[in-house]
């Protein structure tokens, strides 16, 4: 345990925390458990397996509790904080680090109850509430100071230096950030070292310093390869990225762009989502089965009671004399077979149902292959001619043909991801697949968000986004839904858009509802394909003003989206002028009408 927790290394934390929960297990130490589990947490947490980290957290408060130590419970909350803070969970991070504040703060444990305000402060952070991440920061630096705990005075300056540099203070953040990664020098942290070189690169890249800021980010991709720190890989690789564009050194751009969709992709690793469908797949199988099991025993039943009434009216003609005194019951036998013989018709209705949802899910499944099969052969031929061109360029070095070439390859990559994410989004929403959590949303904020993914794209064809709605401006709606919907919008907006035009996302609050428009000024519709336009059964292709492909899922997405959000769609379009598409959805829902729609 001793080797664990001073370890800096996340495999090295892993390995000898597993070995400790070995030998607590054969001693059958509770507590041990508990503390070797919350360490396998952290290492995977810093690795970014974030499945098996909540996993290991959970066991670690179930040890605790058969423990009954509350500050080991209040330590595993903080961890599980902040998990969930990494998957941008934020409700539920804040629960779990305001549980174990309140018990630090019961127990007087000073040193506990400054790391759980860092990892409090760094949610605000993150949630751009900067005066609250301050106070939690600065308080715990205060507390680390007095303990005497220099890894946790740098953590303290470190973030105290994140917030200011969020806040363009960059003289004052430079100067905190210097400051911790001294300390962390000494302490050999490098997961900290490379977070804070992140954010000093991009502090001189503010500043047009563009040199310092490659020199800066190169050290944390450095240090963060030989630790194997996927989350700082990741950022590294996208500053170097867009660093190398801003030189117009489009080679080591592109390099360090893939690197940074290769790292992104492994820790949104979408195993986990499969193992899910995996286990609800399971349980489903398990439930039909049962069913069938009970089906059959109740047509056993019925057999044997069908064969006892026959005895019985053997018996009774038999004994003619004795009719009168069992007519009573007979009756009673009669009953009971009908209300039996109803049973079975109900059953057998609710097999018939079933079935034609499995001939559905087998019709949806045929056209989805016959999708995949039809649309993904093009643009994997694109990358394999692609591919065969850039060799011959190569073999015959002829460079300055070399960049046009790669630009295609980034197009063709561009439409297959695409392609790929509707064709997936399409698929799992055919089955009901994806539930529908609404919640009170900040349209702006999801707007922004949208935004930010079409940035590249919008200043390679020169066109203007814009994002004209107000702070306040909030919508009753699941959140992966509405950026779908709006992610789609935008993309086609852009295709359809030629260069020197503009793309504007606008919302506006009417009575109960929230209207939101996706406007541009592009080449429009004619009135004919407005109408048809989401009849579209998906395979129609339509072609952007730069040559970009689309297969109709997107639109179909956004209409079965906004159909499922409560929602409705309507499109504006004038051929030669753009196409604006306008969407109502509910407004924010009141706490005592989502209580008493809970309740009901």
């Amino acid at each position: 345990m001793d080797i664990s927790n001073y370890a800096t290394s996340p495999k090295i934390i892993i390995k000898y925390a597993k070995l400790a929960l070995e030998a607590a297990n054969s001693v059958n130490n509770d507590k041990w458990k508990a503390a070797a589990s919350l360490n396998i947490a952290q290492g995977y947490k810093l690795l970014g397996d974030n499945e098996k980290a909540l996993n290991s957290v959970l066991e670690s408060i179930n040890y605790y509790l058969k423990a009954d130590s509350e500050i080991g419970v209040a330590a595993a909350y903080i961890s599980l904080g902040d998990i969930y803070a990494q998957l941008n969970n934020n409700k539920q991070a804040k629960e779990s680090y305001n549980k174990a504040i309140k018990i630090f703060r019961t127990e007087h444990d000073s040193l506990r109850l400054a790391t759980v305000l860092l990892n409090a402060g760094e949610l605000f952070h993150h949630s751009r509430e900067y005066d609250s991440a301050l106070q939690y920061y600065n308080e715990a630096h205060n507390l680390f100071k007095l303990l005497k705990v220099d890894a946790g005075v740098a953590y303290g300056l470190g973030n105290l230096g994140l917030v200011k540099a969020s806040q363009k203070e960059y003289e004052i953040a430079r100067a905190y950030l210097d400051s911790a990664i001294v300390i962390l020098k000494e302490q050999g942290d490098n997961y900290a070292i490379a977070e804070y070189l992140i954010s000093l690169a991009e502090i001189h890249a503010e500043n047009e310093e563009i040199e310092q800021a490659l020199e800066l980010a190169h050290q944390s991709l450095e240090i963060s390869e030989h630790d194997h720190l996927l989350q700082q890989m990741r950022n590294a690789s996208k500053l170097l990225s867009e660093l190398y564009t801003s030189k117009e050194d489009f080679l080591k751009a592109f390099k360090y762009q893939s690197a940074y969709i290769l790292y992104r992709d492994s820790i949104n690793n979408e195993e986990v989502v499969r193992n899910m469908a995996d286990m609800r797949t399971e349980f489903e199988v398990e439930q039909k089965q049962t069913e069938i099991n009970l089906l059959n025993e109740s047509r056993k039943n019925e057999r044997l009671v069908q064969l006892g009434l026959a005895l019985l009216l053997v018996f009774v003609l038999a004994l003619t004399f004795l009719i009168y005194r069992n007519y009573n019951l007979q009756k009673r036998n009669n009953q009971q077979l009908e209300a039996q013989k109803k049973t079975l018709s109900e059953k057998n209705q609710e097999l018939d149902h079933k079935n034609k949802e499995l001939d559905a899910l087998i019709a949806t499944r045929e056209k989805f292959f016959s999708i995949i099969s039809h649309d993904l052969r093009s643009p994997v031929n694109a990358f394999s001619g692609l591919s065969s061109i850039l060799k011959s360029l190569v073999d015959e070095k002829q460079y300055s043909q070399l960049p046009q070439m790669v630009s295609h390859l980034e197009k063709s990559a561009h439409q297959l991801t695409e392609l790929l994410d509707n064709l997936l989004g399409w698929a799992v929403n055919q089955q009901s697949q994806i539930p529908i959590k609404p919640e009170n949303l900040s349209v702006k904020e999801v707007a922004e968000e949208v935004l930010e993914v079409f940035q590249t794209m919008a200043i390679t064809k020169r066109i203007k986004l814009a994002c004209l709605v107000k702070e306040d401006t909030q919508v009753w709606a699941d959140k992966n839904a509405l950026f779908t919907i709006l992610r789609n919008l935008i993309n086609n907006a852009l295709k359809f858009t030629s260069t020197d035009g503009s793309v504007i996302i606008e919302a506006y609050t009417e009575q109960s509802s929230v209207v939101l428009q996706v406007r541009d000024t592009g080449v429009g519709m004619s009135k004919e394909k407005v109408k048809a336009l989401f009849n579209s059964k998906g395979g129609e292709r339509t072609w952007g003003t730069s040559g970009e492909k689309g297969v109709g899922l997107g639109l179909q997405l956004v209409n079965e989206f906004v159909e499922r959000s409560d929602g409705y769609i309507k499109v504006k379009s004038t051929e030669g002028k753009g196409t604006t598409f306008i969407i109502t959805l509910p407004a924010v829902q009141e706490k005592g009408v989502e209580l008493s729609s809970r309740l009901a």
